[in-house]
């Protein structure tokens, strides 16, 4: 860990992300913009573009130090290799409400890391394993109402990145604006010895 002692607010609404690196997210803002050119919608500001790999809600507060360790241990090991792909309309093309873009996860880490996340904190928060797959995306637009969306070849298909740190994080949800998510806890993936 690279914070001190997590202290969750009552209010939490906490998640585990993925942190982008910012050529990847000057990148994904790009696609947002030429989708919203054509379609409306509010474009995700770069600062919150993310890979979610666990959505917890809220957490009792007096967890914090015991969660923050659990992500740690479960996250740890080497940068995880990603490319871009393609784009998807949520939830669907007719009538969607976000579009995101998925991320190709060639070798499957990136999905056995999830899995061994999932599973810490679903022993340590008490929740039954829900067994969906991880849907790897980063949201680039979010479209109020929603509309039809013609996805066309805003992707650049080979953009190749690796993600090199995990967070737990708050989001605060602001009235009128998007989130703001703060980081509570940080993990930077490298090679166990």
């Amino acid at each position: 860990m690279t914070t001190p002692p997590v202290l969750l607010r009552p209010a939490n609404r906490l998640f585990v992300a993925g942190v982008l690196p910012e050529a990847a997210r000057a990148a994904l803002v790009g696609v947002g913009a030429g989708l919203r050119a054509r379609h409306g919608g509010r474009v995700v500001p770069a600062a919150n573009l993310h890979l979610t790999l666990d959505f917890l809600g809220r957490v009792p507060p007096e967890l914090g130090p015991v969660l923050a360790a659990a992500v740690a241990d479960a996250m740890a090991g080497p940068p995880i290799r990603v490319a871009l792909g393609g784009l998807r309309p949520r939830p669907r093309a007719s009538r969607a409400s976000l579009v995101a873009v998925e991320l190709a996860d060639r070798d499957g880490a990136l999905n056995r890391r999830a899995a061994r996340l999932r599973a810490a904190l679903d022993d340590l928060l008490g929740r039954p394993p829900d067994g969906a797959p991880l849907w790897p995306h980063v949201t680039v637009l979010r479209l109020r109402p929603p509309a039809r969306v013609r996805p066309a070849g805003e992707v650049e298909r080979e953009h190749l990145f690796d993600i090199s740190r995990a967070g737990l994080y708050d989001s605060h949800q602001s009235p009128g604006g998007p989130p703001q998510y703060r980081e509570l806890a940080a993990v930077e993936l490298a090679p166990v010895p």
